[in-house]
Order: structure tokens, then sequence, then C-alpha cells
């Protein structure tokens, strides 16, 4: 089955207080849990610790397990209570990132301290193949690295109708090449990578107040990004001024 299931809860008014939705899910090579169902659903603030969320969930996964395949869970927003939840299923967390805002109108950018001999490019047609090397050599030894070829990265970059070329940079330090990126979007920082060799040198925070101070410039009013939870990247966003709006994550049942 390839649609999607959706189910409401509304209140004796008639109002609306929580939602799910189960739909397929795809992958793109020969990994099992890349095919199956996934659940998401969401309870009002207003109507949460009255049960709904457990009868939401106990639906999402009837459904995904009928389907057959993998079992997956995501939410938007990550409380204790909803961990207990899902912890209480037999569920297990597999993926968690945090996301952070920069009040852009509240708060001065910081400076970009760039190492000696950097210099700076945009992305364009003629950089974007250099993007992509730096992407491959910043994140090549991560698990879970995709492994795409240059004009599939490329293609999902400026497939975002947000994208902003030129809020993307691509630092190159003297001695060691191009060796760090960033990749934006209409008030997102998409991607931050550096490559191994130039890490230690304050090149990713001075990537990441580059690109603030050109949405400032631009007239953006705030940035937002993710961050894995388990990220040490995650210290230098919030050293330079963004804050936490929240947790994303996926839960398996295995």
């Amino acid at each position: 089955m390839t649609t999607v299931q959706v189910r409401a809860i509304r209140e004796g008014g008639g109002s609306l207080v929580a939602a799910g939705a189960v739909r397929p899910t795809f992958g793109d090579g020969p990994d099992l849990w890349a095919r199956g169902a996934t659940f998401v659903g969401m309870v009002d603030p207003q109507a949460r610790a009255v049960g709904l969320g457990g009868r939401l969930l106990d639906w999402g996964l009837a459904e995904c397990r009928s389907r057959g395949g993998s079992v997956t869970v995501e939410t938007e927003s990550l409380t204790g209570d909803s961990l207990r939840l899902f912890d209480g299923r037999g569920l297990r967390r597999v993926f968690a990132e945090d996301v952070l805002r920069f009040d852009l109108a509240a708060r001065g950018v910081p400076e970009a301290v760039w190492p000696g001999g950097t210099t700076l490019a945009a992305w364009s047609d003629v950089t974007a193949e250099r993007f992509f090397r730096v992407y491959e050599g910043a994140f090549r030894e991560r698990p879970g690295f995709p492994g795409w070829s240059c004009g599939r990265w490329i293609a999902e970059v400026i497939g975002d109708d947000e994208f902003r070329p030129e809020w993307s940079v691509l630092a190159t330090v003297q001695g060691l090449g191009d060796a760090g990126f960033l990749t934006a979007a209409d008030g997102w920082v998409v991607q931050v990578g550096v490559v191994p060799a130039a890490r230690g040198r304050g090149l990713g925070a001075a990537l990441v107040t580059e690109a603030l101070r050109r949405m400032r410039a631009a007239g953006a009013d705030e940035a937002w990004l993710d961050v894995n939870v388990d990220n040490p990247a995650g210290r230098l966003y919030r050293r330079l001024g963004f804050e936490d709006r929240g947790r994303r994550a996926r839960f398996r049942a295995f």
C-alpha cells in the first residue's frame, strides 16, 4: 500500500485536538529499514496529558505494521513525556537533532575571524563542484554518509526552492586549498562542513558568522539551523548566540 492514511481526533465541540498520519517509507538502497511505513502525529498542547498521544501512537503503529516492512515514528517536538511514551511502546531512538534559532533583529552578529590567507567564494555554476568536494571530504567518514555523486548532491542543494547561493560560502585556506563550506536557504543555515586538516582553526565559526552577516545585510531578521544531538558543533552554535527551539527525532520498532 502506498497511500497516506490520516486520523483526526476532535473534542466534543468539533475542534481538532490531535492528528496523525501514516505514509510509506522508501529508500535509495538495500537498507532493510529504508522500506516500510512512517507515523507522525501531534496533539494540541492544551489537550495533552489525557491520553490522546497514546491513542494516536497505537493507531499509527498498528497501521504501520499492517503494511509490512520497517516501522518508523517521527516527531517534530520531542519532550520528556513523548520520550516516555515511545519508550513504553518499545521504540528505540535512531536519530535526533536540535533546532536552533539566531535572532538577527535583536543580536549583533559576531565578527568572522578567518585563518590567515583565507579567501571566499559564493556558490555558482563554476564553484558548485568545489563545494561538493569539500562536502565529501568533511563528511565522508561519518556514519550514514550517503555516498551521492557530485551531480546528485548539487541537484539536492539547488532543488530547494529557497536555496540562496549568495549566502552559501566556500572557504579556501592558504596551504590547504578548499577547506570549508556552508550552504544556506531563506532563513536557514542548511549545512556546514570543514575538512579534517582544517579543523581547530575557527573556520566553522567564521563560515557561520559570515552567513549570518550576509543574511542580516539582506534584511533577514532570523536564522535557523538543525544540529544532530551528538554533534559537538552544537556547542559552537550556542556559543555564537543560537538558542534552542525544539528537538526532532526518529524512532524505530525493533
